[in-house]
């Protein structure tokens, strides 16, 4: 079996069992995609219980065939449209320090949003970008470069 089917099996499975109506399906990007009546619920605050899932599918399939590849997963676009917020601030913050030469912090962040700041911003010649500070008040300093 592919692996995204594999992973799609392992979403509905878990999806029955929480007892939730949804559709899964795999996206032209060979992503897994999620829509339910109750997608709140599978995002959590700030994408935790998707970041879980996703972790968790991730981890089964690794069990289940130790050469799968990684599998994204997504609810009703969240992560999409998160990315697209995060290339906005990054966007506006890479302008104030370019502008000002102070570097600014921004706020705590999890990995995910971390990461599409860092590789928004590794395109931006004029700034550079660093992690700082540990979980989970981990948080990214752009500064001039």
């Amino acid at each position: 079996m592919e692996s995204r089917e594999a992973a799609k099996e392992i979403v509905s499975d878990i999806l029955d069992k929480i007892g939730i109506s949804y559709t899964v399906n795999i996206t032209e990007e060979n992503e897994i995609d999620i829509e339910s009546p109750d997608h709140a619920l599978l995002i959590g605050k700030k994408g935790d219980n998707l970041r879980s899932l996703q972790h968790l599918v991730n981890s089964i399939m690794k069990r289940q065939n130790p050469d799968s590849e990684w599998c994204i997963i997504d609810v009703a676009g969240y992560k999409k449209e998160r990315i697209k917020k995060l290339s906005a601030i990054a966007e506006s913050i890479a302008k104030e320090v370019t502008q000002s030469g102070r570097p600014k912090r921004l706020p705590a962040m999890n990995s995910f949003e971390r990461r599409a700041i860092h590789t928004y911003l590794s395109e931006n010649s004029e700034v550079i970008t660093e992690s700082e500070g540990q979980e989970p008040n981990r948080s990214i300093v752009v500064k001039k470069a």
